[in-house]
């Protein structure tokens, strides 16, 4: 094989490792210590939120730097954030399995909470994989105990990082994002709690 042959596939080789990327595992939970009420304000109702099965362990993949993807579960991640929220607002919080679930007469919820997550991730680098801008969108549906669906609350967080924030912190963007959506929620609820009767 000549000389300029072996440079070839050398070359080739390179391209297709550097355009093959990386996954890279994340979570995208943020730090609950940091989701506060800021207006004092509690709910008087015992509610109860749902994550149907199927989108719980959902997996997503989406875009970081330098052609590499991050993967990630939101509804498991964002779980504790949400509950935490939820918590901040209404006396008494559960968790049930089905729309169906005993525990809805048994605690005498009166609302029902479903959330359904999008996400965004973008990086300008060609060197480092995490990601400098990260996009969380929340919708919510509130439901009464009857299955009825009462209405629906919107919240989008977006977190941008530059190289000296995700050095520090690879999720930077990340948990900005998911801090910001969870605490437009919980403000949306405060503002609507004349619906909470």
């Amino acid at each position: 094989m000549s000389d300029n042959m072996i440079r070839t596939v050398l070359l080739s080789l390179i391209a297709l490792f550097l355009l093959s990327g990386c996954v890279h595992d994340i979570s995208i939970a943020p730090d609950t210590t940091e989701l506060k009420k800021n207006r004092p304000v509690t709910i008087h109702r015992s509610i109860a939120y749902y994550i149907p099965p199927e989108r719980y362990e959902k997996s997503v993949t989406t875009p970081g730097g330098n052609n590499d993807t991050l993967r990630y579960t939101p509804y498991q991640d964002l779980e504790e954030g949400f509950r935490k929220v939820l918590d901040n607002v209404f006396i008494d919080v559960y968790k049930i399995d089905s729309l169906d679930d005993p525990k809805i007469k048994e605690k005498k919820i009166r609302f029902i909470f479903i959330p359904e997550i999008e996400t965004m991730s973008y990086s300008k680098s060609i060197i480092d994989w995490e990601p400098t801008r990260f996009t969380i969108i929340l919708k919510v549906d509130v439901l009464s105990d009857k299955k009825r669906k009462l209405f629906k609350t919107y919240a989008q967080g977006k977190g941008i990082a530059n190289f000296g924030r995700y050095k520090d912190n690879p999720t930077y963007a990340v948990e900005i994002a998911t801090r910001s959506a969870l605490l437009q929620f919980q403000d949306e609820i405060i503002t609507k709690r004349k619906r909470f009767k």
